[in-house]
Protein backbone atom coordinates (compact mmCIF):
# COMPACT_ATOMS: atom_id res chain seq x y z
CA UNK A 1 0.00 0.00 0.00
CA UNK A 2 1.71 3.40 -1.18
CA UNK A 3 1.07 6.58 0.42
CA UNK A 4 -1.42 7.66 -2.43
CA UNK A 5 -3.73 4.83 -1.67
CA UNK A 6 -3.60 6.31 2.02
CA UNK A 7 -4.05 9.57 0.94
CA UNK A 8 -6.90 8.93 -1.15
CA UNK A 9 -8.48 6.50 1.52
CA UNK A 10 -8.03 9.64 4.16
CA UNK A 11 -9.67 11.66 2.01
CA UNK A 12 -12.76 10.22 0.92
CA UNK A 13 -13.65 8.80 4.66
CA UNK A 14 -12.65 12.33 5.51
CA UNK A 15 -15.46 13.79 2.66
CA UNK A 16 -18.05 11.50 3.48
CA UNK A 17 -18.07 12.00 7.08
CA UNK A 18 -17.99 15.59 5.95
CA UNK A 19 -20.96 15.25 3.69
CA UNK A 20 -23.18 13.90 5.98
CA UNK A 21 -22.83 16.48 8.51
CA UNK A 22 -23.50 19.35 5.92
CA UNK A 23 -26.08 17.80 4.06
CA UNK A 24 -28.20 15.37 6.02
CA UNK A 25 -30.96 17.08 8.65
CA UNK A 26 -30.92 16.61 12.33
CA UNK A 27 -32.78 14.19 13.45
CA UNK A 28 -36.28 14.72 15.55
CA UNK A 29 -35.77 14.98 19.11
CA UNK A 30 -36.64 11.73 19.89
CA UNK A 31 -34.78 10.09 17.38
CA UNK A 32 -31.57 12.02 18.88
CA UNK A 33 -32.37 10.79 22.45
CA UNK A 34 -32.11 7.71 20.72
CA UNK A 35 -29.43 8.23 19.43
CA UNK A 36 -27.14 9.64 22.10
CA UNK A 37 -28.02 6.40 24.26
CA UNK A 38 -26.45 3.80 21.69
CA UNK A 39 -22.62 4.27 22.54
CA UNK A 40 -22.91 3.13 26.27
CA UNK A 41 -24.50 -0.27 25.29
CA UNK A 42 -23.28 -0.61 22.13
CA UNK A 43 -19.39 0.41 23.86
CA UNK A 44 -20.30 -2.12 26.69
CA UNK A 45 -20.92 -5.36 24.65
CA UNK A 46 -18.28 -5.16 22.66
CA UNK A 47 -16.13 -4.93 25.74
CA UNK A 48 -17.95 -7.17 27.37
CA UNK A 49 -17.31 -9.90 24.35
CA UNK A 50 -13.39 -9.28 24.64
CA UNK A 51 -13.13 -10.12 27.89
CA UNK A 52 -13.41 -13.98 27.02
CA UNK A 53 -11.68 -15.96 24.56
CA UNK A 54 -13.47 -17.95 21.89
CA UNK A 55 -12.84 -20.98 23.94
CA UNK A 56 -14.68 -19.86 26.88
CA UNK A 57 -11.69 -18.84 29.32
CA UNK A 58 -10.54 -15.26 30.72
CA UNK A 59 -8.53 -13.41 28.54
CA UNK A 60 -5.31 -12.39 29.32
CA UNK A 61 -3.88 -10.36 32.47
CA UNK A 62 -3.24 -7.21 30.68
CA UNK A 63 -6.91 -7.00 28.88
CA UNK A 64 -8.33 -7.35 32.22
CA UNK A 65 -5.79 -5.22 34.33
CA UNK A 66 -6.64 -2.70 31.29
CA UNK A 67 -10.63 -3.33 31.86
CA UNK A 68 -10.25 -2.35 35.97
CA UNK A 69 -8.80 0.37 34.59
CA UNK A 70 -11.53 1.66 32.58
CA UNK A 71 -14.24 0.78 35.00
CA UNK A 72 -12.35 2.60 37.46
CA UNK A 73 -12.45 6.03 35.31
CA UNK A 74 -15.73 5.66 34.94
CA UNK A 75 -15.64 7.02 38.62
CA UNK A 76 -13.02 8.52 39.40
CA UNK A 77 -11.34 10.31 36.59
CA UNK A 78 -7.67 10.26 38.12
CA UNK A 79 -4.92 8.98 36.24
CA UNK A 80 -3.22 8.09 39.30
CA UNK A 81 -6.10 5.98 40.75
CA UNK A 82 -6.66 4.55 36.78
CA UNK A 83 -2.99 3.02 37.06
CA UNK A 84 -3.37 1.85 40.37
CA UNK A 85 -6.37 -0.25 39.60
CA UNK A 86 -4.86 -1.49 36.51
CA UNK A 87 -1.76 -2.32 38.21
CA UNK A 88 -3.68 -4.02 40.93
CA UNK A 89 -5.84 -5.89 38.47
CA UNK A 90 -3.43 -7.41 36.57
CA UNK A 91 -0.80 -8.38 39.66
CA UNK A 92 -4.55 -9.70 41.48
CA UNK A 93 -5.12 -12.17 38.01
CA UNK A 94 -1.65 -13.03 37.49
CA UNK A 95 -1.42 -14.24 41.68
CA UNK A 96 -4.62 -16.00 41.22
CA UNK A 97 -3.27 -17.93 38.42
CA UNK A 98 -0.12 -18.57 40.32
CA UNK A 99 -2.35 -19.86 43.01
CA UNK A 100 -4.55 -22.20 41.16
CA UNK A 101 -1.49 -23.58 39.76
CA UNK A 102 -0.14 -25.17 42.56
Amino acid sequence: MNIWTVIALGALTYVSRAAALVLLPDPPAHMRRFLERIPAPLFASLAATALFTPEGSLASPALLAATAGALVAVRSRSLLVILVAGIVGYFGYTAGLLLIRR
